[in-house]
């Protein structure tokens, strides 16, 4: 693939997979609209999501060690709080598993349907700005209940439609179930590692070619994935979330005004 296609490829995955406004959506969006291009092989995608996991795995490199040590020491005084929120994340990835394992092969059709996109966008944009409007915000993670990790989880494995934001469907609900904005930002992400995990072992048997230019774009996710975490975190705290709904509204609407046109 030429060096500026993944680029601009590892920029756009970057950047959206954790702003919430929809990494697929976007990708989907490019592939149709770029000039010239070429929807990119299965394997780049998956080398790209490879990239934006690390991002996550760095970010949140304490997090991890803390709940994967709590599972072994029991006798520091935070393991049961961390043993807890590990056991809520696997609850809450349950949703996501599940369809992903019923439905792979109609929701990678989807993929293929970029006109619904535009709509999934202002799904999305909605899901923001209820979450923003409604959100009580006053609970710690260590609140967090098995009932609220279902919520957040089915709203993450609503997000598997192309064009419908994981980060900002997760972020949305830990508000609506009442928690902090930086708490319910810190549970998104995390309960994310497990769903990109999985999703990447999924591919792993439509993984038939390489090339070293996939290592370019899986880096440029990841370093660009780390600094959209950043600003995601910034942006919620801010109550600035509306920005992102705004900014669907009007990619959703003009993308649907244009295919009438």
């Amino acid at each position: 693939m030429p060096f500026i296609v993944v680029i601009i490829l590892g920029l756009i995955q970057g950047l959206t997979e954790f702003l919430p406004v929809s990494s697929s959506g976007h990708l989907v969006l490019a592939q149709h609209y770029l000039p010239g291009f070429q929807a990119a092989p299965l394997p780049f995608d998956v080398i790209l999501h490879v990239g934006t996991l690390f991002s996550l795995i760095i970010y949140f490199f304490g997090d991890i060690r803390d709940i994967v040590v709590s599972f072994f020491r029991r006798d520091a005084a935070d393991s049961a709080q961390n043993r807890r929120l590990g056991w809520l994340i696997v609850i809450g990835t349950i949703p996501a598993g599940v369809v992903g394992l019923l439905f792979k092969d109609p929701i990678e059709a989807l993929f293929s349907n970029w006109t619904i996109i535009p709509y999934m966008l202002i799904v999305t944009a909605v899901l923001l700005f209820v979450g923003e409007r409604w959100g009580r915000s006053k609970r710690e993670l260590e609140s967090l209940g098995v009932r609220d990790a279902l919520i957040i989880g089915i709203l993450q494995a609503v997000a598997i439609m192309p064009g419908i934001s994981r980060s900002g469907s997760t972020i949305s609900g830990g508000l609506m179930t009442g928690l902090k904005k930086e708490a319910a930002t810190r549970f998104s992400f995390i309960l994310s590692i497990p769903a990109v995990f999985g999703a990447f072992i999924l591919s792993l048997g439509d993984f038939t070619q390489f090339d070293i230019s996939f290592i370019v774009g899986a880096v440029v996710a990841c370093l660009v994935g780390l600094l959209a975490i950043w600003l995601t975190f910034r942006f919620v705290v801010a109550k600035r979330l509306w920005i992102f709904s705004l900014y669907l509204i009007i990619v959703g609407g003009f993308i649907i005004i244009l295919n009438h046109l």
